[in-house]
């Protein structure tokens, strides 16, 4: 497989939509899966190569180290406690940069049954009737067992031999065994709730990824409740799009420049959160481009003295994007930043979060402007530095240019 021009590869611990994902960008990678059906599902992707079979931290350290690995990835499954604390060990061990990439946690309301272990959702179901379709994959079947009436059970599991073995050593007979891969739709997850009579789905949060909101309505439309398995504690994790950014950054690679899709922002509502410096040079640029620009903040930096813009002192809250037809989250806090940005994003407003590429849904640009002439210049979230560097030349020669073809332009319209 092609390598960077150092030979450093990318570990990616995968079996996961996330890891499928980013198998998808070409990165110079190593795939690690537990199973060879997960290893079937990313069969074919460019500069991937997949090694198979669960590893102990000894071994993944030894891999790391005999493997030319430059970072890795984790995009395990976010019940996958024991793999997580594998790969942590490694790398510390190893001395190699570590990125987690974790769901967002499912939002809930108060007719989902929360409980925090499978074996907890087996207690809870023995104080009820009917039927129940277990979605929480083949792990926990074991933790089912207890279960006294075995056959109102339904296990939905993968279409694999490993699997369906194990199903029949937890007392699954072949009538209680649905054997498929997803995604499931909310269309087939409510014809598999009529099919079983199911009036309890257990399933775990594996949030979006994981069709946990298919599930959630499902139950709902079929008037089955919903037994959810919590995840274990975990902190610090990042999304595919954060992960892929920092990969490319350690091992310098490059991707394909951003599209400068330009808009007219003049007379529309701007909303900055931030009283800082980030927060005044993007309100400076937006002002320039005839924006109507509102920053929140509990304190204001001197650079907002003699700016045109209302300045609103308080902390922010989604209301503040009221009307907005543009948000940027440039506070010195990135949970407050990462609120704002998905707040924007739910209301379909384009934000710009400064302190993590990932989250935004535009990116800043650095412009250069003379009049109503702009041109915006970017480094694709690679390097901020270089972005500064090549702004600051152009404008040192910007102006110029303008006034020369202007010039050119009238002298030719004259002749």
């Amino acid at each position: 497989m092609a390598r960077t021009e150092m030979g450093r590869r990318i570990l990616l611990f995968g079996g996961t939509t996330e890891g499928r994902e980013l198998t998808r960008f070409r990165l110079p990678l190593v795939y690690a899966v537990a199973t060879a059906y997960g290893a079937e599902l990313v069969r074919g992707a460019e500069n991937t190569e997949v090694t198979v079979g669960r590893m102990d931290a000894a071994e993944m350290e030894k891999f790391i180290k005999d493997s030319d690995i430059a970072c890795v990835i984790d995009a395990t499954h976010p019940y996958a406690r024991e793999a997580r604390e594998n790969i942590r060990a490694a790398c510390a061990a190893a001395n190699t940069p570590l990125m987690r990439v974790q769901r967002r946690e499912a939002v809930t309301d108060g007719d989902v049954v929360r409980v925090k272990s499978a074996e907890e959702a087996a207690r809870f179901l023995e104080g009820t009737t009917g039927n129940v379709l277990l979605t929480t994959g083949s792990k926990e079947l074991e933790a089912f067992a207890c279960v006294s009436e075995r056959l109102r059970l339904f296990a939905r599991v993968l279409p694999d031999p490993e699997v369906i073995k194990k199903c029949a050593e937890c007392g699954f007979d072949s009538g209680h065994i649905i054997a498929m891969q997803g995604p499931f739709s909310l269309l087939m997850n409510e014809e598999m709730i009529r099919l079983t009579g199911a009036r309890w789905l257990v399933t775990k949060d594996g949030g979006a990824a994981g069709g946990i909101e298919e599930k959630i309505e499902a139950a709902r439309s079929c008037k089955a409740r919903v037994i959810m398995i919590e995840r274990p504690h975990e902190e610090g994790g990042h999304s595919s799009t954060e992960a892929l950014l920092w990969a490319r950054r350690i091992l310098g690679l490059s991707r394909p420049p951003l599209f400068p899709m330009l808009t007219d922002m003049e007379g529309r509502s701007a909303v900055i959160a931030g009283g800082g410096r980030i927060a005044a040079r993007r309100a400076a640029t937006l002002i320039k481009c005839g924006a109507a620009v509102t920053v929140v903040s509990p304190e204001f930096g001197p650079e907002f003295k003699e700016m045109k813009c209302r300045l609103v002192r308080k902390g922010w809250e989604p209301d503040d994007l009221e009307g907005a037809a543009l948000a940027v989250a440039a506070t010195d806090d990135e949970k407050v930043n990462a609120a704002i940005g998905a707040a924007a994003k739910e209301r379909g407003i384009p934000v710009s979060v400064a302190d993590n590429a990932a989250e935004c849904s535009f990116f800043f640009p650095s412009l250069v402007t003379s009049g109503e002439v702009s041109a915006s210049v970017s480094a694709g979230a690679l390097s901020p530095a270089l972005t500064r560097r090549l702004a600051e030349r152009l404008r040192s020669v910007w102006d110029e240019w303008v006034k020369e073809e202007r010039a050119a332009l009238e002298e030719k319209k004259d002749g």
